[in-house]
């Protein structure tokens, strides 16, 4: 039997008293013991904070699985050709699943080792939470359950996304290799099983605690997100929960660890909890089109109402500046080809994105590195009343973090709209057990009003429905890494309108031009199955490989 080992510092330290910017900016030590760090309530808030940072670094959520490495791989940008520094080769790796490339081997070791790192400070917690003298002296009930939802959840996300990218294609192979689940706090040797075995067993049944849990004790479950400072008490361990795997984030991602096994009853089940509880709306309302279009300054460009899960960066400026503004060259770093957003993304079935709210507040004109005009993404600009420089010299960051818009320092993760597209998919694909298409129509439909856009009717069919669908999660989730991981579990290639790193499109008749008959082109992308075995399953990090 292959074995994994892990072999992982345990980085967790107390802080007694934390403040809102604490909170959010919680740097995990190891100055303290683990029984001193989890003697007091504040200390398992320490621990369970710095869980949390772990996962907004660079390595995890911050960068990699996000809007950097992740969305690359799913073919968003256009990457400059004539570069021959080490970086662009990187990127163009990137671009074309080139996993041999040297850089690109450390970011997966980084993304690797950190997800595990980041699991196991996640068990510590999970371990102490449940001894007697915490349930009975430290930690109240309510809160227990709490916690002990929210690391199980986290446990759950970073296991199900590491079999998202290392594992098989589930549509095809649901048997094959998979990933160690890790729910030991000792340094150990675990077995990589097969991924089904993963999502069914173990993700999903620690999903299903994690979300019983919580249904007790969440308080956005009855007051929303809270996304403000207590000024009073200045205890903020029960607000913020947009920064927290809380219930309606961990339903979410219930059913997407269905949708990944293919299993469209639950899934649907689980979004349909979200999709139709008027509550949800009420506490995660679509974004004010006055918050975006006639508000060019401070717009909502991360429609940050809706969000369900996400980080806090109170600097999101900056990776507008270096990886979509041109920070370092004048020119957007990460854009798409010329006329693929205006001309296609946009703009497929005439005019689409007039009135699309997406495309006005999300992109805006720009020019690629080498010099052809394109659109940029300016998701995570900063707004005009962030304040940086104060925010990142002044000493009184809790003053600094309330006059600042909460919407001008999230980046979202998880989003309630996923849930319609998840409810679209069940019920709108062939081979569903809860195949209904005309009520397919009338989830998408509705996100297409949110977005200030037509509402198609339910009586156009199933083709037309999943090249929607496709296209919505592209225009929806930029900057957020879900692309590359729709096109794996549905094994898709990458054709021509999905496509905003390069025109895909072959000659299939030369036509007669000298008597007016046009060539003709076919634009889909050809690859095959072992092709795309080769782009969508990552090799395992060779150290992990390694002595078994």
């Amino acid at each position: 039997m292959k074995k994994y080992r892990i072999v992982f510092p345990l980085l967790l330290s107390c802080i007694l008293w934390y403040s809102c910017t604490d909170w959010l900016d919680y740097k995990p030590s190891d100055k303290q013991s683990e029984e001193q760090q989890f003697s007091s309530k504040d200390g398992f808030y320490a621990a369970v904070n710095g869980v949390y940072n772990r996962m907004s670094g660079n390595s995890l959520y911050g960068k990699y699985l996000s809007y950097d490495m992740i969305d690359i791989l799913g073919q968003y940008y256009a990457v400059e050709q004539s570069d021959e520094s080490d970086y662009y080769k990187y990127l163009r790796a990137l671009t074309e699943w080139d996993y041999s490339n040297e850089s690109v081997t450390g970011v997966l070791s980084s993304i690797w080792n950190e997800a595990y790192s980041t699991i196991m400070n996640t068990n510590v917690v999970l371990k102490n939470i449940e001894d007697d003298a915490v349930k009975d002296k430290v930690l109240p009930e309510r809160e227990y359950k709490m916690l002990k939802g929210e690391m199980l959840a986290v446990r759950a996300m970073l296991h199900l996304d590491m079999l998202r990218l290392f594992g098989p294609i589930m549509a095809k192979n649901p048997d094959g290799r998979g990933i160690p689940y890790n729910e030991s706090t000792d340094p150990q040797i675990l077995s990589i099983m097969p991924a089904g075995t993963v999502l069914k067993d173990y993700i999903i049944r620690d999903l299903t605690e994690a979300e019983a849990l919580l249904l007790a004790s969440d308080p956005v479950l009855t007051e929303g997100p809270r996304a403000e400072y207590d000024e009073v008490s200045q205890d903020n361990s029960m607000r913020y929960r947009q920064l927290r795997l809380n219930y309606y984030a961990t339903v979410l991602l219930t059913a997407r660890a269905y949708l990944w096994g293919g299993d469209y009853g639950n899934a649907l089940t689980e979004a349909r909890k979200l999709t139709d509880d008027p509550q949800v709306r009420e506490f995660f309302p679509v974004v004010e089109s006055g918050k975006l279009l006639g508000n060019s300054s401070d717009p909502d460009r991360m429609f940050s109402t809706e969000c369900l899960f996400g980080y806090y960066n109170k600097n999101r400026g900056l990776i507008y500046d270096y990886s979509f503004g041109g920070g370092n060259t004048g020119k957007a770093l990460l854009i798409p080809r010329t006329g693929y957003v205006d001309g296609i993304l946009f703009y497929k079935y005439g005019g689409y994105w007039v009135g699309d709210w997406r495309f006005q507040s999300q992109w805006a004109s720009g020019t690629t590195l080498e010099g052809n005009a394109s659109y940029q993404m300016v998701k995570f600009k900063e707004i005009a009343d962030q304040k940086r420089d104060e925010v990142t010299n002044n000493k009184d960051e809790n003053q600094l973090l309330q006059a600042q818009k909460f919407y001008g320092t999230f980046c979202s993760l998880i989003k309630l709209s996923e849930a319609y597209y998840i409810a679209a998919e069940c019920l709108g694909t062939t081979g569903s057990e809860v195949y209904d298409l005309p009520t397919a129509w009338t989830y998408l439909n509705r996100m297409f009003v949110d977005r200030g856009t037509n509402n198609w009717g339910t009586g156009n069919g199933e083709s037309f429905l999943q090249d929607w669908l496709t296209l919505e999660y592209i225009r929806e989730f930029v900057g957020e890494g879900q692309k590359f991981f729709y096109f794996k579990r549905r094994n898709m290639g990458f054709d021509n309108d999905y496509n905003g790193r390069k025109e895909v499109k072959v000659m299939t008749n030369p036509g007669i031009p000298m008597f007016g008959i046009p060539p003709t082109y076919d634009y889909k992308d050809k690859a095959t199955d072992e092709e795309k075995e080769e782009r969508f399953v990552l090799p395992l990090p060779k150290s992990e490989l390694d002595n078994r």
